[in-house]
């Protein structure tokens, strides 16, 4: 059925009374309106006149001409596509936008996981170091009762057991010591004698004043260090005379430069690979010194001086260190030494998180782990503790004698690779202060508070350094009255109110080593990554 009008099926049929045909409803209205007479015919129509006509079902009206043609339906493929694709790509925004809030909320709830780790691990150190405090106080009474019982045999006239008096029995008891007990006696020896001293420690006569070192400026450069082949020297170390320079380097030796004579003495050769530190051993005086050094061949080798060393008129030739020992107790590479103040016995740590002491014969004494790898290490200055610095940001401190860390101190938080290591560590005389450095900031501690008493960051004490800067060493003088902060330069600060005295610039090539010359602070010297040494010294009146 179609409309006479419009050619198409009708939605709302009507009939004319008048002549019999169907219109639609709608459009028959519209030309009554117009024309008051029905279509193709000249008879009035009215809406009386206008029968309705039930279609059921009702009519389905046919498709549109659009869909009849195969660019028509090309066209509406193309618009389904097209929606199809913004909402695929709807749905990826919000893909997107639940994996985002997901990995969030993941690592919350890991560091969550960690912090309350950290925080049982701290409990159950804390509670073993107060366990091991107890055992020393318990053993420091016994101690203390053993004297008195020896006195009142003496003065009963009781002879020792086995003929001999007590002095004898003591010196038979010594001899039947461990190594490992022989450390410890010799190690609580040197603390209370180092502890005493400290209490009545004065400043030392002609230590060079703060206003002095505000006139510093470069005083020497010494050039062509170690080979160019592999360049770098990574370690530094001076002699208490402050004539003798110990570079640790990358060329895989280490070498000593003697001030004075303003030439290399000896080339320590041996190690496979490249030597990460190097340290004297004040056991004698210059040129008798020994030598201990660390390498990533994971070893530790102990140097003696040559026997030409004493002699006040031997030539460069005959001067030289001998290998006494090699120590091969680490399954990693060695990333430090350090020398026990008895100068009897060195220490060492390795990448793996071990560290040990070992005696300047090479006997591993003691050793330990924990649980981080470490990059830096450290002997308190009256032997008891160990610093150790690790690669994931914390500082801890050992005591070496129940092999327990007793405080573990976060140097960097928020920080991941290089930036997270503790690339500097090192313990002022006075007992309770030491520095820590890694790439972005620089900060003094007290041990006796366990938090950091002085932070810089890089913009402190370098403002104007150029982005790649980082600090990579530090170093109290021996007095205690004095730091070395190095960066993209070497920076002078009095302890005292940690008021910046000098700012040295180190050239084009970084520092990554720094060290005090003297006893009296007389001049700083840092070793930079071209195999140069630079001297600073503050101007002569």
């Amino acid at each position: 059925m179609q409309l006479i009008v419009s050619g198409e099926a009708p939605t709302e049929p009507v009939i004319s009374a008048k002549t019999g045909r169907i219109y639609e409803k709608r459009i028959l209205l519209k030309y009554m309106e117009e024309h008051g007479r029905e279509p193709q015919t000249e008879h009035a129509l009215s809406a009386d006149d206008m029968i309705s006509v039930d279609g059921a079902p009702p009519v389905v009206r046919p498709r549109p001409p659009t869909l009849t043609s195969v660019p028509a339906l090309l066209s509406t493929f193309q618009n389904e596509w097209d929606a199809v694709v913004l909402e695929t790509f709807a749905l990826k925004q919000q893909y997107e936008q639940v994996r985002r809030e997901l990995s969030q909320a993941l690592y919350q709830n890991d560091a969550a996981c960690r912090v309350v780790a950290r925080l049982v691990r701290e409990r159950d150190e804390a509670r073993a170091a107060l366990a091991a405090l107890n055992v020393q106080v318990s053993a420091s009474a016994e101690v203390q009762q053993k004297p008195n019982r020896a006195d009142q045999m003496d003065v009963d006239g009781t002879p020792e057991p086995n003929g001999g008096d007590h002095k004898d029995q003591k010196d038979q008891d010594h001899g039947e010591l461990s190594a490992e007990d022989t450390y410890y006696e010799r190690a609580a020896e040197t603390s209370r004698v180092l502890s005493a001293m400290r209490m009545k420690r004065e400043t030392p006569a002609g230590l060079v004043t703060p206003e002095a070192w505000k006139t510093a400026r470069e005083a020497q450069t010494v050039e062509t260090l170690h080979t160019t082949t592999k360049p770098g020297i990574v370690g530094l170390d001076v002699d208490r005379s402050g004539d003798l320079a110990l570079t640790a380097g990358l060329d895989n030796h280490a070498e000593v430069f003697s001030r004075s004579r303003d030439q290399t003495l000896a080339t320590l050769k041996g190690h496979t690979k490249r030597v990460t530190s190097a340290a004297w051993v004040p056991n004698a005086s210059g040129l008798s010194a020994h030598i201990v050094t660390g390498s990533a061949d994971k070893s530790v080798r102990v140097w003696g001086p040559k026997p030409a060393n004493s002699d006040d008129d031997a030539s460069v030739r005959a001067i030289g260190w001998t290998k006494l020992c090699i120590i091969k107790h680490h399954t990693a590479e060695v990333v430090g030494v350090a020398v026990h103040p008895s100068n009897e016995y060195v220490a060492s740590a390795a990448a793996d998180g071990s560290w040990a002491v070992h005696s300047l014969q090479g006997e591993t004494v003691v050793s330990g782990t924990v649980d981080a790898p470490v990059s830096r290490i450290a002997f308190h200055p009256d032997g008891t503790f160990l610093g150790l610095g690790t690669r994931d940001g914390q500082a801890k401190i050992v005591d070496v004698k129940q092999r327990q860390v007793l405080a573990t101190l976060d140097v960097v938080a928020d920080a991941e690779g290089d930036a997270a290591e503790v690339n500097g560590l090192h313990f002022s005389e006075n007992g309770y202060y030491f520095v820590t450095t890694s790439a972005r900031e620089a900060a003094v501690w007290d041990l006796r508070k366990q938090k950091k008493t002085k932070v810089w960051e890089l913009k402190d004490l370098a403002p104007d350094a150029e982005a790649e800067a980082a600090f990579t060493a530090a170093r109290f003088d021996v007095s205690g009255k004095y730091l070395a902060v190095v960066a993209d330069r070497v920076v002078v600060l009095k302890v005292k109110g940690w008021a910046q005295l000098a700012e040295l610039p180190v050239g084009e090539f970084p520092a990554r080593a720094v060290a005090w010359v003297g006893d009296t602070a007389s001049a700083v010297v840092a070793a930079t990554m071209d195999n140069s040494l630079h001297y600073y010294e503050p101007a002569q009146e």
